[in-house]
C-alpha cells in the first residue's frame, strides 16, 4: 500500500529545514568527515523528505521515515549524500543475507541526460556494500562508478540511523549541472514479515531509466534561486489524459534542467537557479508513461509554449500560455478496390502507413513482414535500435517476442504429443509437481491441454515474473482448472518445466529440435545470452529507453527473441501446415476456450476463441489465427489466414507498439470485413 508523508518531520528529526519536492539543490562544502555523524554538515544545507511510502497502513512517520541532503566538492570531484532515518525497530547484521536486514539502495545517474539514461545503484547494509550496473553497451556513462568509488559510513543513535556517502564522480561534478539521484530505504520489523519502503521520487524500476530518478542541481556557493509558478491549459484532455510533468531547461547551461510535477489542475511550481529557461514537454501522449495495456486509443500531444522566461532572485515568476492539445491520428487508408486490402495494397501504400504511424507514436524501431498468396510480399525494417544510439536497425536486429513465445512453445508441445512423449490430458503433477500450488487439491486437475487453452486457474504471474516461483510462497488457484478462461504465463512456465523433466532436455535444445529446424527459423533465440546483446533493439516506454535486465530464464511464456524477417518462416510454415499432423493443426484451429465479449482481445463484434496456444477470430473469409506479445517496452503480433494464405508480422521496441499494430490490422483487415 502506497501513501505519501505530507506532514512536517521537524519535531522528530534533528534538522528542521525540510521540504517535499523532487528537485534537490546541492552546494559546495569545505570539509566533511565521513563518519556517519552529520553535525559537520552546514546548518544552511537543504534537507528533502523521502515522501513515498510503501508498506503497512498502520505505520506512521515516527515508525519509519527519512530525509536527505546533498553537497559536493568540485575540485576533488566528490559527491556527498547525508541520510537521516527514524526507525522504531532497526534490524542490523543478523548473520543472514542483507535482504533480511534494514538496508538501502542509492541510485546515481552521472550524465542524467534529458533524453534518459542508465542509472546504477549501490546497496548498503551493516556489513555489505555492493554496486549494480545494468549490463549492455547502450549507455556506459555510469560504468566508471565502480565499487571502489563509493564509501559509506553509518551511525546509530537510538531510533535514529545516519548514513553518510562519499562518491568519486570523475569529472561529472560541474557547477550548473544536473545529476540523477534517488533512494530506496528498506525496513524490516520483527513484528512483520513484510518490507516497508521509502522513496524520494515515486515509482519502482528506477534502474531501468533515469527519468524515474529525482533531479539534483549542482549550484555555486553564490548562486541565488527564484521560484517559478505556472499553469498548463489542458481543457481538451480528459482527466486520464492529462500531462503530469514538464521539464524546465536552462538556456545558459545546457546540462541544467529539472523535471517539474504538474497537478490535476495544470499547476506547477519549482525553486530553481536564476536565469533564462524554457518549458520543454516530456509527456507526448495521452496514455500514461508506463502503460502497456491494450486498446488505449493513444493520441499524440502538441504544445503551444511560450519561448522563454526569466527567473529572478527571491521572487516568483508566473508562467502561463502553455496549451496542450491532441493531434489527430494519421488517416492512411488503402486504395478503394474489391476484396481485402491485404490482398491488393502496394508496397508504397504500406511504406506510407508505417512512416505515418511510426512518426506519430515515436516508435524507434519497427520490423514488418506481410504475406500474400503464400509468399512474402513485404519485408522491411524501419528506424533505430534506440533513442540513445540512433543506430539504424537491420534484418538481424532482435526484438523481445514476449507472449508470441507461447504459440511457438505450443507447437513444440504438440510435436512432443504426436511423438507420445507427453500426454495432453495426463495430470501434470504425475510428471512433476508444482510445490507452490500442490496445497490446492484442484491443482491435480491441471493438464497440458488445459494450460495451452488458458484455463489453468493460475494468475498471469503469481510472484512477479518468470523464475520467481522458486522464491514465492504457496498460492490458491483462482478457479478450478478447465472451467473458465484465465490468461497465464505462470501456467505455461510450469508446463515448460514439465517438458524439460520428461525429455531430460532444456527448452533451448527442444526449441532448436522441434521448432527452429522443422520450420527453418534462423538466428532467433528461445533463451537470452550475452552474445545477443549487440543485436537487440532497446525497449522504450514512450520516448524513454528502458535499460533492463534481460530474461535469463528459458521462459516458454515470454523469452523468445526474433524479428519479422526471421519469424516469417514460422508463420509460413503454419500457413502451409508444415511440421505438425493434420490433427494437431485442427487443435490450433478449433475452439477450446470460447471468449466472452469482455475477454476478447480484438474487435468484440467478431467471434473469438482460444485454441491450443493461439487466439482465433472467426470471419466471413475464414479463420484468423494470431498471437500478440507485450513485455511493456516491446510489443509485437502475428496474424494469418490458413484459408486465404495471407498474414502479417510486426515487432516494435515501444510500449505504444500495440497502437501501431491495431492500426495496421485495421489498415489491412478492416473490422467491417471481419464481422459475420
Amino acid at each position: 500500500m502506497r501513501k505519501m508523508f505530507l506532514f512536517a518531520l521537524s519535531a522528530v528529526f534533528v534538522t528542521s529545514n525540510v521540504v517535499s519536492q523532487e528537485v534537490a539543490l546541492a552546494y559546495p562544502v569545505a570539509s566533511i568527515d565521513l563518519d556517519g555523524n552529520l553535525k559537520d554538515w552546514p546548518e544552511t544545507v537543504n534537507w528533502y523528505r523521502m515522501q513515498y511510502f510503501y508498506g503497512n497502513d498502520d505505520e506512521s512517520n515516527e515508525d519509519f521515515s527519512a530525509q536527505f541532503a546533498v553537497a559536493y566538492k568540485e575540485k576533488e570531484q566528490l559527491l556527498y549524500v547525508a541520510i537521516e532515518v527514524l526507525d522504531d525497530d532497526f534490524i542490523g547484521d543478523n548473520g543472514q543475507s542483507h535482504t533480511t536486514q534494514d538496508h538501502m539502495l542509492l541510485y546515481v545517474d552521472a550524465l542524467h541526460n534529458i533524453q534518459g539514461g542508465s542509472p546504477l545503484f549501490y546497496v548498503a547494509s551493516d556489513r555489505v556494500l555492493e554496486v549494480h550496473h545494468k549490463p549492455g553497451t547502450y549507455r556506459t556513462e555510469n560504468h566508471f562508478l565502480t565499487l571502489d568509488k563509493a564509501k559509506v559510513a553509518r551511525k546509530r543513535m537510538g531510533n535514529r540511523i545516519q548514513y553518510e556517502w562519499e562518491i568519486q564522480m570523475e569529472g561529472q561534478i560541474k557547477v550548473n549541472n544536473t545529476l540523477g539521484l534517488d533512494f530506496m530505504m528498506i525496513d524490516h520489523d520483527r513484528s512483520s514479515s513484510n518490507e516497508t519502503l521509502l522513496l524520494w521520487k515515486d515509482g519502482f524500476g528506477k534502474s531501468f531509466g533515469s527519468q524515474k530518478l529525482g533531479d539534483v542541481l549542482l549550484l555555486g556557493s553564490q548562486t541565488r534561486t527564484g521560484k517559478v509558478s505556472g499553469m498548463i491549459d489542458m481543457t481538451e484532455l480528459s482527466p486520464l489524459e492529462r500531462v503530469n510533468s514538464i521539464d524546465l531547461v536552462s538556456q545558459e547551461y545546457p546540462n541544467l534542467w529539472v523535471k517539474t510535477m504538474v497537478d490535476t489542475t495544470g499547476h506547477f511550481q519549482a525553486i530553481i537557479p536564476i536565469g533564462q529557461y524554457k518549458v520543454s514537454p516530456n509527456g507526448y501522449f495521452t496514455s500514461p508513461m508506463y502503460s502497456s495495456g491494450f486498446n488505449q486509443n493513444t493520441h499524440k500531444l502538441s504544445y503551444d509554449v511560450l519561448q522563454t522566461f526569466m527567473v529572478q532572485p527571491d521572487t516568483t515568476i508566473s508562467v502561463s500560455g502553455i496549451i496542450v492539445a491532441k493531434q489527430p491520428q494519421p488517416q492512411i487508408n488503402p486504395p478503394a478496390a474489391e476484396g481485402l486490402p491485404i490482398s491488393y495494397v502496394s508496397e508504397s501504400d504500406i511504406d506510407k502507413f508505417v512512416a505515418a504511424w511510426q512518426s506519430y507514436l515515436d516508435i524507434p524501431a519497427v520490423s514488418v513482414a506481410v504475406i500474400r498468396n503464400n509468399k512474402v510480399f513485404y519485408d522491411k525494417e524501419f528506424g533505430v535500435n534506440s533513442n540513445f544510439t540512433k543506430e539504424p536497425i537491420n534484418d538481424q536486429t532482435l526484438f523481445e517476442a514476449a507472449s508470441i513465445t507461447k504459440s511457438v512453445f505450443a507447437v513444440l508441445v504438440l510435436r512432443l504429443a504426436e511423438k507420445g512423449i507427453i500426454d495432453l490430458d495426463k495430470p501434470l503433477h504425475e510428471y512433476l509437481t508444482f510445490p507452490n500450488i500442490e496445497n490446492d487439491e484442484r491443482s491435480k486437475l491441471l493438464t497440458a491441454r488445459i494450460i495451452l487453452g488458458h484455463r489453468s486457474g493460475l494468475p498471469n504471474w503469481a510472484w512477479g515474473g518468470p523464475g520467481t516461483w522458486e522464491s514465492g510462497g504457496e498460492i490458491q488457484l483462482n478457479f478450478e482448472p478447465g472451467t473458465a478462461f484465465g490468461y497465464s504465463g505462470e501456467a505455461f512456465n510450469y508446463l515448460g518445466r514439465v517438458v524439460e523433466h520428461i525429455t531430460g532436455k532444456d527448452l533451448r535444445t527442444l526449441y532448436e529440435q522441434e521448432v527452429a529446424r522443422p520450420f527453418k527459423v534462423k538466428d532467433s533465440h528461445f533463451f537470452y545470452t550475452d552474445e545477443q546483446e549487440d543485436r537487440f533493439a532497446l525497449g522504450h516506454m514512450h520516448q524513454y529507453p528502458q535499460v533492463k535486465e534481460k530474461e535469463r530464464v528459458a521462459s516458454p511464456a515470454s523469452a523468445m527473441s526474433t524479428n519479422a524477417h526471421l519469424f516469417k518462416s514460422f508463420v509460413l510454415g503454419l500457413i502451409n501446415e508444415k511440421g505438425l499432423s493434420k490433427n494437431s493443426y485442427q487443435l490450433i484451429y478449433d475452439p477450446y476456450t470460447e471468449l466472452t465479449q469482455e475477454q476478447k482481445l480484438y474487435d468484440p463484434e467478431v467471434p473469438q476463441h482460444v485454441s491450443h496456444g493461439f487466439f482465433v477470430q472467426r470471419t466471413p473469409f475464414g479463420k484468423l489465427i494470431a498471437h500478440g506479445g507485450n513485455n511493456g517496452d516491446y510489443d509485437c503480433k502475428f496474424i494469418y489466414s490458413p484459408e486465404q494464405k495471407f498474414g502479417f508480422i510486426v515487432f516494435t521496441n515501444s510500449n505504444l507498439g500495440d497502437e501501431f499494430t491495431r492500426a495496421f490490422e485495421e489498415f489491412l483487415l478492416p473490422s467491417s470485413s471481419k464481422r459475420l
